[in-house]
């Protein structure tokens, strides 16, 4: 049986339409795993603060100064770090403030992720969805 053209010009906007869908799913799931490095990060630095605590007064320590760049300091403080709150401008904070905040900072990205990740499952099975009516029609 011949397809009408309104058919063709219908399956080929449902096939654009899925393409499109292809790279939200794509783009979703890129944002997906950006989000969840910067969650395992989070959950490193946090380790990292309650190991620093255990670590004695003027023990010799590598301190960052770029990625992969790293100077041997004394440590002389494991009670209070000195953090960035924006605009460049910084305050000290005592361990488990930092921690709270990086708390606070998880619980947000949690959010994000859970709404990202049902984003992701609506787009996925819309495609499907479109994907078994294109097949359908052939």
């Amino acid at each position: 049986m011949a397809k009408t053209k309104d058919e063709e010009q219908s399956q080929q906007q449902q096939y654009l339409q899925l393409q499109m869908l292809q790279q939200q799913i794509e783009q979703t799931s890129q944002q997906l795993e950006g989000l969840a490095q910067q969650f395992t990060e989070l959950e490193i630095t946090q380790d990292a603060l309650k190991q620093l605590q255990g670590i004695p007064k003027n023990n010799e320590v590598l301190a960052t100064i770029a990625p992969g760049i790293f100077i041997k300091t004394a440590l002389k403080d494991n009670q209070k770090l000195i953090i960035n709150v924006g605009a460049s401008t910084t305050a000290e904070k005592t361990i488990p403030q930092v921690i709270t905040l990086l708390e606070k900072q998880k619980a947000g990205l949690e959010l994000t992720l859970a709404e990202s990740d049902a984003e992701l499952q609506k787009l996925t099975q819309q495609a499907m969805e479109l994907y078994q009516k294109l097949e359908n029609k052939q």
